[in-house]
């Protein structure tokens, strides 16, 4: 996986911290069994930095309330689904698992690297709650790299993918390998693949000030992969990798529409929705 993504037990990305946090913040089911304790600091600190971002570059979405939009507009394409089987790739500190794996008859995998699993495995055995989560049959840990998954680790059952904030950090090389193997996955399989990926040009502009801000702060997009692609150049790409019904969804329409919390909030992420 790539560099920008790789931790060890000693050292947790600030943003994966920061995530936790949010959904923490945004009270979402779960989130106090598996949110981090430092995580509440790099939450305040990122605020006043978000905070100055947006008073340089009004039209900037804020940070927070996107990242919950994020994660609640997937949990209501997986409510939508009725799959049998969820598999949360880099799921990271993510709170879906605890919650949604509540129900038996959804069997739930959350796939990281070594470390993170170790990590949040640690995190849910410091709780009674927690421990009652591991012990759920239908609830499981695995070790994995998106790169390289081994797909014959998982059932043969309708099946809702997820690469939450994953897809960024791959440009369009490493993603198309990425889509194919699990375009053939679930041709085997039925169900869907969901992911958010917000393209540069769907992007507001940043004022002067502001790129100057993210110049100093060393945070420019350009430590992501930039290609130019936009959304519908993406969805032509998934298409090519094997999807067949690919739609999108804007937080601009589907926060009102599906009655995120905080639908107000201005907010920019587009969630891909695909299907064999």
């Amino acid at each position: 996986m790539a560099s920008t993504m790789s931790l060890d037990k000693h050292n947790i990305p600030p943003s994966a911290l920061y995530t936790a946090a949010t959904w923490q913040w945004g009270k979402l089911p779960g989130a106090e069994l598996v949110t981090p304790p430092n995580a509440r600091l790099v939450f305040r600190v990122m605020n006043a930095y978000s905070s100055l971002y947006r008073l340089l570059n009004p039209k900037w979405h804020s940070l927070k309330h996107t990242l919950l939009h994020r994660h609640a507009g997937i949990e209501h394409l997986l409510r939508e689904s009725n799959c049998s089987q969820v598999i949360e790739i880099a799921a990271g500190f993510s709170p879906r698992g605890t919650a949604f794996s509540a129900d038996p008859a959804l069997r739930y995998f959350e796939v990281d690297l070594p470390p993170v699993v170790a990590a949040k495995r640690a995190l849910l055995q410091s709780t009674a709650a927690g421990q009652g989560v591991l012990r759920r049959e239908n609830f499981v840990l695995l070790e994995g790299d998106v790169t390289g998954m081994d797909w014959t680790k998982f059932a043969v059952s309708p099946s809702f993918i997820i690469t939450e904030g994953l897809m960024m950090y791959f440009d369009r090389g490493v993603q198309m390998p990425i889509w194919r193997a699990i375009a053939e996955f679930l041709r085997g399989n039925r169900g869907e693949y969901v992911f958010d990926y917000l393209p540069v040009p769907d992007e507001p502009r940043r004022s002067v000030a502001g790129l100057l801000l993210s110049r100093m702060r060393g945070t420019q997009r350009r430590a992501f992969p930039q290609d130019g692609r936009n959304r519908y150049e993406i969805a032509d790409d998934l298409r090519a990798a094997g999807f067949e019904d690919v739609t999108m969804h804007s937080s601009v329409e589907f926060a009102s529409a599906w009655n995120l919390p905080h639908e107000m909030a201005h907010t920019r992420v587009i969630l891909y929705r695909c299907r064999c």
